[in-house]
């Protein structure tokens, strides 16, 4: 985005004084070329403390550097004065987010709107620009715009850490926002960590979480190309450089933007190349926020300095190489790592559960489990006693059949013996599916309702991986894509290929994840005995509801000859497996299998194994899962 950009987006100003807000490292210099004349007072929102504004002003303006600094700028406008006409301008956004078309606060708040404006400005970057009847707080104006930008559930969202939260050591996520301590501007200078003013060693919890809402794995490609970044110190400051060019500068408060994530999607991986020296401290916050993105990184020995990022991630981060993620399974599994461990440390929801709780506290998930089979109520609920992370019930309706039915009894012992919550709900077999999935929803207690098939393998971080995946997408609901089916009478994986990590109108079935009010405003599942999913889908969508569709990697689809209410057969998914074909049982390694629920095939290995050459590899190169009789 050029100079002109800012001018071209205030040109329609209207008379009055103008006060210009700027955050992000490169706004500023933008503003300088932009031609603002004298009647204008300029504020660093990112810097020294500022006063509060007198006089009154008829136009304010903020310009963002991208989505994640207009983010940061919400909870940082709020000492401004009131105006009349709000202009946001936003320098460059990654891909994936819309317009900034601001979504109102309702109940009859902004009846004075006169105008609206969004462009899309010539450099790339865009414009909003509204015109009310009488002044408007600019904070609440700056929420709807960047509302409209990132999306959302419907309601109240969970505030995430203010830019200027003090992190418990006065080293604060901001420079000049009043600590005593250094910034984490000055943390990241060349000779940083040799002066006395910097604490000795800094936790996880001294550095500036990342705010997932805009840093976050949306966006991630299972395909990239071949060319690998390297993050190294080029004069005491850290970039990433591909080949010999620089891709990204990174700041030197380390911050990570959606706007630096998408440059690098399309890398295999970047390096971290940590170097003798003991700094600049950014590079640890710049690790942290790209491991939140996904972005496959890999590392050799971390040095001591760098231990707030925390034992997790450091293990995961030099846990493979460069080669290896050659392999895209490889590499997806490596992302999936990654951000599971970043963002459950790094993140800004998990640092809030934390300072209220002592604890990463969840909302409690009630599984559906709706089975017209005896023979399966064993397997279905030992896939939901395995799962880690997030706190379980069970609702169990047995769809025809009563606990007395051959094995029942014992499989509902050995559930409630992991102290996990079971509620049992007989119902007559008349009843459609749709039906009997509403009638279990009715009798559930928790916040978020899960969808889970009787039939299918689920790996342990299945549900926790979707309540990540509806906090950082903002999605109302969220679900997997089906990658790995399992043919049972071939004895053979198919690999369904499709986009991840996206707002999508599908998703598998048996992972559907959403919340009581969704569920509520759409009136439950359509009540039909088969395609009630895909009718939840489309009624969702029809109410304006965004669908996220995260990684298919805890998730195995079985495919029996027979039985199923999804009415297709094996030549329909041979026909769509394009993501190639294996003989066996062959699921992602994050499934991480009991030998009890492995069927009886000829191979039960990884898709993907490190060090094996391929696809076509012998089968003797693989690494065996486990082994077990038929569930």
């Amino acid at each position: 985005m050029t100079d002109d950009d800012i001018a071209h987006a205030l040109r329609y100003r209207g008379p009055g004084r103008l006060l210009v807000c700027h955050i992000g490292p490169h706004a500023a210099a933008a503003l300088r070329g932009a031609g603002l004349g004298p009647d204008t007072e300029v504020i660093d929102l990112g810097g020294p403390a500022t006063h509060a504004v007198e006089e009154a002003v008829g136009h304010v303006a903020l310009v963002a550097d991208s989505t994640a600094d207009l983010r940061a700028a919400a909870a940082l406008v709020g000492d401004l004065p009131s105006a009349a006409d709000v202009t946001v301008v936003v320098r460059a956004a990654a891909p994936h987010f819309g317009p900034p078309c601001p979504v109102p606060p309702g109940l009859g708040r902004w009846v004075g709107v006169i105008d609206a404006r969004v462009r899309r400005l010539p450099g790339g970057g865009w414009s909003c620009a509204l015109s009310f009847t009488d002044p408007m707080e600019v904070s609440e104006v700056v929420a709807a715009v960047a509302r409209g930008m990132l999306g959302g559930r419907r309601g109240a969202a969970v505030r995430p850490a203010e830019s200027g939260a003090d992190t418990g050591t006065g080293v604060r996520t901001r420079s000049g926002t009043g600590a005593t301590g250094p910034s984490w501007a000055s943390l990241g200078r060349p000779g940083a960590l040799t002066g006395g003013e910097v604490p000795p060693r800094l936790s996880v919890e001294d550095v500036p979480a990342v705010d997932e809402r805009v840093v976050n794995p949306v966006g991630f490609t299972r395909v990239s190309k071949s060319r690998v970044g390297r993050l190294v110190s080029r004069g005491g400051r850290w970039v990433v450089e591909v080949g010999r060019s620089v891709r990204w500068r990174v700041p030197e408060d380390g911050a990570v933007t959606d706007v630096a994530v998408a440059r690098l999607r399309d890398l295999r991986c970047v390096e971290v190349e940590w170097g003798r020296h003991s700094g600049p401290l950014a590079a640890v916050r710049a690790v942290a926020g790209l491991a939140a993105a996904g972005i496959p990184l890999v590392s050799g020995s971390v040095p001591r300095w760098a231990d707030c990022l925390g034992p997790e991630l450091t293990r995961i981060i030099t846990s493979v190489d460069g080669a290896t993620l050659a392999d895209a399974q490889l590499r997806e599994e490596h992302s999936i790592r990654l951000r599971r461990a970043a963002l459950r440390s790094h993140g800004s929801y998990a640092r809030w559960r934390r300072s209220v709780s002592g604890v990463l506290a969840e909302p409690v998930v009630s599984v559906v489990l709706c089975t017209r089979r005896p023979e399966m109520v064993a397997f279905a609920l030992r896939q939901v006693a395995r799962q880690r992370g997030v706190e379980v019930e069970v609702v169990l309706a047995l769809h025809g059949f009563g606990p007395d039915a051959p094995g029942v009894r014992a499989a509902l012992a050995a559930f409630r013996a992991t102290g996990r919550d079971l509620v049992v709900w007989e119902c007559d077999p008349a009843t459609v599916f749709g039906s009997v999935l509403n009638g279990a929803i009715a009798r559930a207690s928790g916040p978020l309702v899960a969808k889970m098939d009787d039939d299918d393998w689920y790996g342990p971080d299945h549900l926790a991986d979707l309540v990540l995946a509806r906090r950082y997408s903002g999605a109302d609901l969220v679900g997997s894509l089906a990658s790995f089916v399992y043919l049972e009478a071939l004895d053979l994986t198919v690999r369904l290929p499709g986009p991840t990590e996206c707002a999508f109108r599908r998703v598998a079935g048996g992972t559907l994840l959403t919340d009581r009010r969704a569920l509520e405003e759409v009136g439950g599942f359509r009540a039909v005995p088969t395609s009630e999913d895909s009718r939840l889908l489309a009624d969702l969508r029809r109410l304006g509801a965004h669908v996220h569709r995260g990684h298919g990697c805890n998730y195995v689809l079985r495919r029996k000859a027979a039985g199923h209410t999804w009415g297709v057969g094996s030549g329909y998914f041979l026909h769509h497996g394009s993501g190639g074909r294996l003989p066996g049982w062959r699921p992602s390694a994050l499934l991480e299998p009991a030998p009890s629920d492995v069927p009886e095939t000829r191979s039960a290995q990884p898709w993907s194994v490190p060090g094996a050459p391929g696809l076509d590899r012998p089968e003797s190169a693989a690494r065996p899962l486990t082994a077990g009789a038929a569930p």
